[in-house]
């Protein structure tokens, strides 16, 4: 269950160029009753079991997505608040780059934006795909009081409610007070789809990423059952076999405050795909803030 902070969602979209109609800041305006105790309880309940994660924190680090052991593709993952008043929103910008090698087979230079509530609900998520063998722009705003997802062209999607995409479901782990046998599920999108995510943490693992030696929590996430029998719509390679039935997705956060994404791994047939951190977010490896 998830509910929201309450947020004035119309400088959200200003800020990203979306024209804001009176009838939607209408809607802000009148968040029920029930909307608003739901957001207060899960604050409260929150606040006495999260760690110290600072959800607002503004961090900037560097990945890299190996394949055979190789480095295939170079990301960079910066996260930042948006300080317009009470936006109560958070953005999170990726790019993603093949290696100058593999640039001579399957180039690659993708942009992605999401921009996600205080809670971490994903409110608007944007891509540009420049790939070899597909090129594509999209939008999503995500309504999460009416369970529905607008796409370019006025289209809108119903969807059962608690719904991520990629990123966003990334800081929903960050920010659960994860234990050993922690299990939950959510909802993902992905490509005008709903898949169900079931995860796990089944384990404590030292995972060696840039010369340190960091104790993580092992999440395992499960993809059971597409929810609307939809063709499966051309896709980003990095996404393209990441959400299957017969995928199994491992994630390792590591145990500290930071609850930083350290390692991700999926199976690509035969082999696995691994994406690592390569650069810390400053202040990460200091003493102090560990």
């Amino acid at each position: 269950m998830s509910s929201y902070h309450r947020y004035d969602i119309s400088l959200l979209y200003r800020h990203c160029g979306i024209a804001v109609a009176g009838d939607a800041r209408e809607l802000e305006r009148t968040h029920s009753l029930k909307n608003i105790i739901l957001a207060i309880s899960l604050l409260l309940i929150w606040a006495n079991h999260a760690l110290s994660f600072d959800f607002l924190r503004a961090e900037k680090a560097k990945y890299e997505v190996r394949y055979l052991t190789l480095p295939v593709v170079r990301v960079s993952m910066e996260s930042t608040p948006i300080t317009e008043p009470d936006s109560g929103s958070y953005r999170i910008y990726i790019t993603a780059r093949t290696t100058k090698f593999w640039s001579m087979f399957y180039p690659i230079d993708n942009f992605y934006w999401t921009y996600l509530d205080t809670i971490g609900l994903p409110l608007i998520y944007r891509r540009n795909i420049n790939e070899k063998s597909l090129k594509k722009q999209s939008s999503e705003q995500f309504d999460h009081r009416f369970n529905r997802i607008y796409y370019e062209g006025d289209t809108a999607i119903d969807h059962p409610g608690d719904l991520e995409n990629f990123f966003s479901a990334l800081y929903r782990l960050r920010t659960a007070p994860l234990y050993l046998g922690m299990a939950d599920s959510f909802y993902i999108n992905v490509e005008k789809a709903s898949w169900i995510a079931r995860w796990t943490v089944e384990g404590i693992k030292d995972i060696k990423a840039g010369g340190k030696q960091i104790s993580c929590y092992q999440i395992d996430v499960k993809f059971t059952s597409k929810l609307q029998d939809t063709k499966r719509l051309p896709t980003d390679a990095l996404s393209l076999n990441l959400v299957s039935e017969d995928t199994i997705l491992k994630i390792y956060i590591s145990k500290d405050d930071w609850r930083l994404p350290i390692n991700v791994e999926y199976q690509l047939t035969p082999f696995d795909v691994e994406a690592i951190i390569t650069e810390f977010p400053k202040g990460y490896l200091e003493p102090e803030n560990r």
